[in-house]
């Protein structure tokens, strides 16, 4: 499967930007260089959503797991029974027509899968932890309907958390407010 170059180049740039900012911002806190992972991770699963903001927990200490045999591009997708953390009934920011369960799809067993990189585990996104780690900061998404996605996926674990306004997706209790654009 060949890509076409302006796709190619807005993948690129989306990763890019994504494993650039997050792991400055943990080092912006005194962590290591193999470590960053575990700092937007928790071993516990985000609080459940009852439509407003929970108090979020402190931000513990980095763990001491090396993780430098950890290859989170090698692995495999394996079944995840907690999941899903979010459903388009619970997170406004998934469309409607982004609905398969009402266009079609018979279960809901697609959504209960996660990433299990060769070597280790990695934890469960932690929202109140990466919200505090981003606090005051800029967090931009760059892409097309795949990056549009992410952000929805990241929308959606957040508003577990804190009480956002809808005009501009402002969490104001980190004081982080992510803009967005959408072209077809």
């Amino acid at each position: 499967m060949e890509l076409k170059p302006q796709l190619t180049l807005l993948l690129t740039l989306t990763l890019v930007a994504a494993f650039t900012v997050l792991p400055l911002c943990y080092r912006s806190l005194g962590g290591g260089r193999h470590r960053h992972f575990n700092n937007f991770f928790s071993s516990q699963p985000p609080p459940p959503d009852h439509g407003q903001a929970a108090t979020p927990p402190p931000v513990p200490a980095a763990d001491n797991h090396d993780s430098l045999g950890c290859d989170i591009y090698e692995g495999e997708w394996v079944p995840n029974p907690d999941a899903p953390y979010y459903t388009n009934a619970t997170c406004w920011a998934i469309h409607e027509h982004q609905n398969c369960v009402k266009y079609g799809r018979p279960d809901g067993g697609f959504m209960r899968w996660r990433w299990k990189p060769d070597g280790c585990e990695l934890p469960v996104f932690n929202p109140a932890q990466f919200l505090e780690i981003v606090r005051g900061k800029s967090l931009a998404f760059v892409g097309d309907s795949v990056g549009r996605n992410q952000m929805q996926s990241l929308i959606c674990l957040l508003s577990r958390v804190s009480i956002y306004t809808y005009c501009e997706m402002e969490f104001t209790s980190y004081k982080i407010t992510i803009f967005f654009q959408l072209r077809e």
